[in-house]
């Protein structure tokens, strides 16, 4: 009995032992666990992972302000509609405009964005001049020969009071209104006897555009395309053309030099398609429909002539015998034929295109199907919506070239 009592106290004695290494075990474990928690362990990586969740919030807060202002840009954000100067960096809600950046030659094709948020291409070679700020008043770029060209958006185009404008590439008829309508592919029949159309292929003597479908990819692309600022004049010439001549002179988009004309279609279209053959980044062309109708278009929408009375599509001067040799049209009651910075594009010599005529009246006897536009001359003209058959070379038509980006 007392040999069990003993055995009893011994194994209470061991119990007690275990539970006091025990505890000394947990709290040596306690110990580390403390210190990892409260130095370089979770409580630490917990720390710093709220640290940078913080850093992120802020990056993400940053970048949607960013993206704010760039949407309120596109939107042409420009309370008093003017831009440009040390006020831009003033006023947040006025767009930013890097146009500034092709104020010399561009070495390759360079997208720039006007003080309305409009984005435009200048051309390699290329400068924007000083003539504009804005697409809508008819952004020049010129190359270093002194050959100048104005941007023709097309898309939405956003004014210096921030309202949008939809340009669409087609071809268009317009009444007297000056109300365009969307004519496409289709046939137009304006005048007796004649009816005309935009081929890509052509058996009535005429040229076609180089490549009607590639216009319009690119135009559509890159939300526009360039006509030339004056009608095409001619390089080597020291005083006005009085004849035709199967030379080909060197062609120019400048001021001070004569117009081209005494010319057949398929000669302007070869001196276009040769005036940047050296280039592969752009496209030089002689007009086509598209182009031209798209311009009037553009030209109305925000038409910048003091004198408005009547709608440019309509702009005429019947004025025999009335041709500016170096360009300037005047019509009586309207002043000088100038809109968003492109000269004489309804008056003066009427200009050939790639359009195709193909019904002619049946009473003359030269059947060569090309359209010119626009033009004044001893005809009484109707305007720069004017579509008329070109039988020949005449001393009243000249032409005028385009340019594309060329994608």
């Amino acid at each position: 009995m007392e040999k069990q009592r003993k055995n009893t106290r011994r194994n209470k004695g061991i119990t007690l032992i275990a539970l006091v290494i025990t505890v000394i075990i947990l709290l040596i474990l306690a110990g580390i666990s403390i210190a990892e928690l409260t130095g370089t362990g979770i409580f630490s990586k917990a720390k710093e992972a709220k640290e940078k969740y913080k850093d992120a919030e802020e990056l993400e807060n940053q970048t949607l302000a960013e993206y704010e202002k760039m949407l309120n840009n596109l939107g042409g954000s420009n309370p008093s509609g003017s831009g440009g100067g040390d006020e831009q960096g003033d006023d947040p809600n006025v767009p930013q405009t890097n146009i500034d950046e092709a104020k010399d030659y561009v070495s390759e094709n360079t997208e720039v964005t006007d003080e309305c948020g409009n984005t435009l291409i200048v051309p390699e070679g290329f400068k924007i001049t000083d003539d504009a700020s804005n697409v809508t008043e008819g952004i020049v770029i010129e190359d270093k020969e002194g050959n100048q060209f104005v941007w023709i958006p097309v898309g939405t185009v956003i004014d210096t009071s921030k309202q949008q404008h939809t340009i669409k590439l087609s071809r268009y008829t317009f009444n007297s209104s000056g109300e365009e309508i969307d004519q496409g592919d289709n046939v137009i029949n304006e005048v007796t006897l004649a009816s005309f159309q935009e081929l890509s292929e052509s058996t009535y003597g005429n040229t076609v555009a180089k490549d009607i479908v590639e216009f319009k990819n690119s135009v559509e692309k890159n939300n526009g395309y360039y006509i030339g600022r004056y009608e095409a004049r001619d390089g080597k010439t020291e005083s006005a053309r009085t004849s035709s001549t199967s030379d080909d002179n060197q062609l120019v988009c400048k001021a001070d030099a004569y117009v081209y004309n005494y010319i057949t279609q398929p000669q302007a279209a070869t001196l276009c398609t040769n005036m940047y053959q050296n280039k592969s980044t752009f496209i030089c062309d002689l007009m086509n429909s598209y182009a031209y109708d798209t311009a009037l278009v553009f030209f109305q929408t925000f038409d910048n002539r003091s004198n408005k009375s009547k709608p440019y599509s309509s702009y005429s001067a019947s004025v025999g015998g009335a041709l500016k040799e170096k360009g300037g049209f005047i019509v009586p009651g309207f002043g000088e034929d100038k809109i968003c910075n492109v000269f004489d594009f309804a008056t003066n010599y009427g200009e050939a295109t790639t359009e195709t005529c193909t019904k002619i009246d049946e009473r003359f006897s030269h059947k060569v199907g090309a359209t010119t536009r626009g033009g004044t001359g001893s005809h009484v003209g109707s305007g720069a919506k004017n579509r008329e058959g070109l039988m020949h070379y005449e001393e009243e038509v000249g032409f005028r070239p385009i340019l594309y980006i060329n994608n």
